[in-house]
């Protein structure tokens, strides 16, 4: 199903800017929908509207009752008046995805992680991720993190190092293997690391489509 009547005017959506100055997620609604273009009012952050240039690859993320639903598209052309407005491409594919808080993906590479004790920081600690979304990760480990422990987790999101605060909620011994799956969910971050995760996630995602793996 392509889900092209799931687009309407007045839809609340938000955009994905994946990089460039204004690399980030954006909410705003749909104006008016054509046959090949969309209309979409320009968003607005911190007071001031985010004027991307034209040519800009965006990704448009939005939900129904049920469902979430992605797609690619490319902002055509800007105007000022009579409202802000951008012209986006009609999308040739709109994606179901999982209902979650956060769309998840696969990322398989190395990661450090310090528990958080009563003294300060516990000893660095080697693992790698599994899978990761803007809400926590899944990573591998060496020891069983007990429910509800703090931890420090040392990632790479896209050429960025970040330190990331998070809560265990989950630990399972991985079979045949002397290593353990743990589940966190990060906590007290700024939305500013959560939409540069969340970036991360869709530009990884995007990928996988292109290379037929999702």
């Amino acid at each position: 199903m392509l889900y092209k009547d799931k687009i309407y005017e007045g839809l609340s959506v938000q955009i994905v800017v994946p990089e460039g100055e204004y690399q980030g997620r954006y909410k705003t609604r749909v104006e008016e929908v054509g046959q090949k273009i969309i209309t979409i009012g320009v968003p607005v952050a911190d007071g001031q509207f985010i004027l991307l240039r034209e040519g800009t690859q965006l990704e448009v993320v939005f939900v129904d009752d049920l469902s979430a639903y992605s797609f690619s598209t490319v902002l055509i052309k800007r105007f000022s008046v009579p409202i802000p407005t951008f012209i986006i491409e009609f999308p040739e594919k709109i994606s179901k995805v999982q209902r979650r808080k956060y769309v998840r993906v696969q990322v398989v590479r190395p990661l450090q992680y310090r528990i958080v004790e009563r003294n300060g920081l516990g000893i660095e600690q080697k693992g790698f991720m599994h899978d990761l979304s803007g809400g926590g990760l899944l990573f591998h480990a060496r020891e069983c993190i007990p429910e509800k422990t703090p931890v420090l987790v040392e990632l790479v999101i896209g050429d960025t190092p970040m330190q990331i605060p998070a809560i265990v909620v989950r630990c399972m011994k991985e079979e045949e293997k002397d290593s353990y799956l743990v589940s966190a969910e990060f906590y007290e971050i700024s939305e500013k690391t959560r939409d540069k995760i969340i970036t991360y996630v869709f530009e990884l995602q995007r990928e996988m489509r292109k290379k037929g793996l999702v």
